[in-house]
């Protein structure tokens, strides 16, 4: 995909609409003034603008840091960051958080990218499309953290704050407008790296199963929290979207859709941000380099890990757990999956043999599923590769080191289709009519058999929630099932105390407030 620079353009007006006072860049007199390029260049910037989703400190410290799947526990020195990630996951966050600042501005600014292609004069219907879902998925993950999402008309003058703040109940019906409206207009084909009708489908079957949550809002726009009273309604327009999803199949190998050539070979890849390989990325490498440990290969950074509440979810056998891949179990000495236990890596350069692994005092690497979250040692926490490093090595006087490991090209994924079929499942069970007869046992149960694990004899919610635990872990879905499987205020390992309701937003950042008036604190902050 050509690569654009906008990200400046996009940002002047994310500025003065998300509250961000260092101005890098002359304003410019309205949104009107960015057609001086071309529909499709805008459109390009968009696209290459969501891989700073991508980054350790948004999606996923929103999405996985705080909730039942990820731990980032202080070790010594490190790690501590003056509290940020332990108030992730203690939900301890205050509207100064250094990461809830840069998330806020990120996703309001890939937004506002998008909208600059909606009023581009020139822009074809197809464009207007593709635009609308860019605009749609960065607001849908603003609602779903803030409560509220600003947006401004074409012609409004940047140097004033946003008029429309749209709330919960309100934004929720106009995401679903809009995204209909556009949805034939979007691409049939050109695969996950493009925003195609089927990645249109499952954006619309997003909005309307997670509609409930959203609609249980108080007049003074406080989150309620559930159990929720999801319409049946609702719930077959979320089924009828997903079965309109054509073209895919559950993969018989699950971490193909995370290999550094996962959208040319997995079947289920709906939607991704495109990263290229040795050009521009959005930092996907930090998936693994996250996680594992300094003398691992590749260099880790040994910090976050799963909790045991998500290890202990896992069958013996189920290939989502634990799987060796050719050319970095045998070379490297570690599987894909969760890494537990004695840690093996390459005894020298050759890449042909094995010898056990040491933590830097010289004790065996052994990970452990004991994890403090306020002082852990280098072997605490076990570790997850889901994202599998570029296999790609040369090796030199220094020791291996890994091709383009700084630019890696796995694609990230926003959408695929064993969600699609998880979301099936749950909306049948949630009161939905599905007119191609299946049942969400039927659903369940297809895809634990393609992942190797024993067959349910019934499925419940709580089923359902763990099943989408299992099969999207570390993905960045969890907090949003929580909150609609009403467990997100509870407690699990390294949480001890059940979270106030406050907690089900985010507090909206203190420097958003002040350059923009027309916003209000939510609740609790």
């Amino acid at each position: 995909m050509k690569n654009i620079k906008l990200i400046g353009i996009g940002l002047v007006g994310a500025i003065l609409m998300i509250g961000c006072t260092d101005l890098d860049e002359e304003l410019n007199d309205s949104v009107n003034e960015a057609a001086g390029f071309s529909a499709s260049d805008l459109l390009a910037g968009a696209y290459s603008s969501m891989r700073e989703l991508q980054h350790e400190q948004d999606i996923l410290a929103s999405y996985v840091h705080s909730s039942d799947e990820l731990i980032a526990p202080t070790r010594g020195a490190d790690w501590d960051d003056a509290g940020a990630w332990r108030d992730h996951h203690l939900h301890s966050w205050t509207n100064t958080h250094p990461h809830i600042d840069k998330t806020w501005r990120d996703l309001n600014s890939r937004a506002f990218n998008a909208q600059l292609v909606l009023c581009n004069g020139d822009a074809s219907a197809t464009e207007i499309a593709e635009a609308t879902f860019l605009r749609t998925l960065s607001d849908f993950f603003t609602l779903d953290l803030f409560g509220v999402v600003p947006r401004r008309a074409c012609n409004e003058d940047l140097l004033q704050p946003p008029t429309q703040q749209l709330g919960r109940a309100e934004a929720i019906d106009v995401f679903i407008s809009e995204m209909e409206a556009v949805l034939n207009d979007m691409p049939t084909a050109n695969g996950p790296i493009t925003a195609t009708q089927n990645a249109g489908r499952m954006l619309l079957a997003k909005l309307y199963l997670n509609k409930a949550v959203y609609k249980a809002t108080g007049q003074d726009g406080v989150a309620q929290p559930g159990p929720y009273t999801f319409d049946p309604v609702d719930m077959t327009m979320a089924i009828n979207h997903l079965n309109e999803i054509t073209g895919y199949s559950l993969e018989d190998d699950y971490f193909s859709s995370f290999t550094p050539t996962n959208t040319e070979t997995s079947t289920e890849i709906i939607f991704v941000s495109e990263n290229e390989l040795g050009g521009a990325t959005g930092n996907i490498r930090n998936r693994w380099h996250m996680t594992m440990h300094y003398n691992q290969q590749p260099s880790g950074w040994n910090g976050f890990v799963a909790t045991a509440d998500l290890y202990n979810l896992f069958e013996d056998g189920d290939v989502r757990r634990s799987t060796d891949i050719p050319g970095l179990t045998d070379a490297f000495g570690y599987n894909a999956g969760f890494l537990v236990g004695q840690q093996q890596g390459p005894s020298d350069k050759t890449l042909t043999s094995l010898i056990d692994l040491e933590d830097r005092p010289g004790n065996p690497l052994v990970f452990t599923e004991e994890v403090d979250i306020f002082s852990s040692n280098e072997r605490n926490g076990i570790r997850v590769i889901k994202y599998l490093p570029n296999l790609e090595l040369s090796a030199d006087a220094d020791g291996i080191s890994f091709s383009n490991d700084d630019a890696p090209g796995n694609d990230y994924v926003f959408f695929r289709y064993a969600d699609a079929r998880l979301m099936k499942a749950e909306a049948i069970l949630r009161g939905g009519t599905d007119t191609n007869g299946e049942s969400a046992l039927a659903i369940i149960n297809e895809l634990r058999t393609s992942r190797n694990a024993s067959m349910l004899p019934a499925v419940t919610e709580s089923d359902i929630l763990d099943e989408r635990s299992r099969e999207l872990y570390w993905e960045g879905w969890r907090r949003n099932d929580q909150i609609r499987f009403n467990t997100f205020l509870g407690t699990w390992q390294a949480k001890a105390d059940a979270s106030p309701e406050r907690a089900l937003l985010m507090p909206i950042p203190a420097e958003a407030l002040a350059t923009n008036p027309n916003l209000t604190q939510n609740s609790g902050y």
